[in-house]
Order: structure tokens, then C-alpha cells, then sequence
């Protein structure tokens, strides 16, 4: 009973620790939602990882950078899990403290997750929740000195999904980042090809015209921000046909957009650390950055 006891106050350290690195956490509204009933922070530890199955309170945790500009760019985070988890440490905390490495204040987005939900709710909660963060991080852009035009998303997988609902759906200079950068993205639902990701989203025999409102790189147009996507040949579970089907629709649109794919890598390798040529992505992203005057 006391190791068990220890166990779980070394988890919740783990997390809170996490939590306290962020400055500020952020709730996205402020009143009860119609979609939630009964919901809970299911979080779960495991091999050194966080990862949270079920949202009580939409938020944003504030990762402010080091930077003292007046106007200094930011990211919305946005961690993938299928959108059945959100993998916080791999996808989200780290990135995070990435973008701050290079004068970035970034925002770890914690999003309700489809898979918790059923009927309408079920596609509408997290793209919901995606929006209302740009939303909120453009409207506090003067108090937290960021700028209001260099405001971007970095998702991924499930996240990257998510990050391209919002880059296509999103509305100029109120919810649709300035720019995304697109990580083993999932981008395209395919009836015939069901993922996890899909499952999560739909459920059972969904119908086929929600699916086709959700495929994204069918929805790009000339509103849609710069985009760079990274992808790994050998994704066997988002295959990086999603990637190239919507840097195609981005070229047919003249978007601004940079397409780079590895042999390695796999899936779900976040930063890439020690995972092959792979672990290039983030100075890759950099340079892109630079490149587009995101940053200096």
C-alpha cells in the first residue's frame, strides 16, 4: 500500500513539475461547455512519458522564451496521440522548450479529445478548441508582447491534423495561425485506409460527407498560411502521402510551403533525438523559419 502510495506522488510530482515550467496555464473559456458532462484529467506515466486521455478544462500552458522584443513570435503547440491521448512530454513540453531555445514563446495546446465524445461532439470539440487558442493568444497579444502577425502552429500526427483543420477552417486575423509547421501529419481521412487517428474522429460508420469536411488538403486555399512539412518515408502509420497531398494543394495555391521527407524516422519520434538523419528536422525547420522572417 505505501509503494503504491509513493508511485503515485512521484507521478504526480513528474507532472506537476512539467505544469510549473509553464508560466501561466490558461483556461480557454470561461463557463461550462455543452459537449462535457462528467468529464475528468485522466493522466497517465509511463517509461518517463506523460500523457493525458481525457480533458476536464480546455487550456494553454504559457512557455514564455527568454526574448525581450516587443514583437516576438509564438506557437500554439499541438501534441498528437490519435486524438485519444495527448502526448505531452514527446510532442508537447519538449517542443515547447524547443522554440523557446530560439526566442519563440510557445503555448502547449490541451485540447479536448474525440474519443471521448459521440454523436456532433465528437468533431467539433478539438477544432473548437484550436481555434478558441489562437483566438485567445492574438486578443492577449499587446499584454504578453507577441506579435499579433507571428503568431503560428506547430502540430503533430494526430496534432498535425488538427493544426491544418485550423490553417484551412480558421478565419484572417481572428483564428488562422500566421503559420504551421506540420509534423508526420495526419491530413487526409480515406474510408478505405481507417487509422486510429480516423476512428478517434468518426467512430463507426461515419457518414461520408463529414469525412470528406475533414480531409484538409481539400480545403486549402489562398487564405491558407506558409506551411513546412516533415515527414519519414518508412511512416507506416501516417503515410507521407498525407504530407504530399497537401503540400500539392498549397503549390496549386501559391502558398509558401517547403516539403521535406527522411528515409528514417518512423513515427512519433517528436525532437528526433538519436532516432537517425531525422533528429535534422528542427534546424531544418529553423532555417526555414528564418527564411520567412518568422524569426532573425
Amino acid at each position: 500500500m505505501r509503494r503504491t502510495y509513493v508511485i503515485l506522488v512521484f507521478i504526480f510530482l513528474f507532472f506537476i513539475s512539467d505544469i510549473i515550467f509553464a508560466q501561466q496555464i490558461i483556461p480557454l473559456y470561461n463557463s461550462a461547455l455543452d459537449c462535457d458532462l462528467d468529464k475528468k484529467d485522466r493522466i497517465v506515466e509511463e517509461g518517463g512519458s506523460t500523457y493525458i486521455y481525457e480533458i476536464k478544462t480546455p487550456e494553454i500552458w504559457y512557455y514564455p522564451s527568454e526574448n525581450k522584443k516587443e514583437n516576438k513570435p509564438a506557437v500554439l503547440v499541438i501534441p498528437g496521440g490519435g486524438y485519444t491521448f495527448l502526448s505531452i512530454t514527446n510532442e508537447g513540453i519538449s517542443i515547447a522548450k524547443w522554440l523557446n531555445t530560439i526566442g519563440i514563446d510557445a503555448f502547449m495546446l490541451k485540447h479536448r479529445l474525440p474519443n471521448n465524445y459521440s454523436g456532433e461532439c465528437k468533431q467539433v470539440v478539438a477544432t473548437q478548441d484550436a481555434l478558441k487558442a489562437i483566438e485567445l493568444i492574438k486578443s492577449n497579444s499587446s499584454k504578453w508582447k507577441i506579435d499579433i502577425n507571428n503568431i503560428g502552429v506547430i502540430g503533430f500526427s494526430a496534432g498535425g491534423h488538427l493544426a491544418s483543420s485550423i490553417s484551412t477552417k480558421g478565419k484572417l486575423k481572428i483564428n488562422k495561425p500566421n503559420f504551421a509547421i506540420l509534423v508526420y501529419p495526419v491530413i487526409t481521412m480515406n474510408i478505405n485506409f481507417k487509422t486510429w487517428t480516423f476512428n478517434s474522429l468518426f467512430g463507426k460508420d461515419p457518414d461520408l460527407d463529414i469525412i470528406y469536411k475533414y480531409s484538409n488538403d481539400l480545403f486549402v486555399n489562398d487564405e491558407t498560411p506558409p506551411t513546412i512539412l516533415i515527414h519519414s518515408n518508412n511512416d507506416k502509420g501516417t503515410p507521407p502521402e498525407n504530407s504530399i497531398r497537401y503540400y500539392s494543394a498549397l503549390r496549386k495555391y501559391n502558398i509558401p510551403s517547403a516539403l521535406h521527407i527522411w528515409e528514417d524516422g518512423g513515427h512519433g519520434y517528436g525532437l528526433g533525438k538519436g532516432k537517425g538523419s531525422i533528429e535534422s528536422w528542427p534546424k531544418i525547420v529553423e532555417e526555414w523559419m528564418r527564411l520567412r522572417k518568422i524569426i532573425e
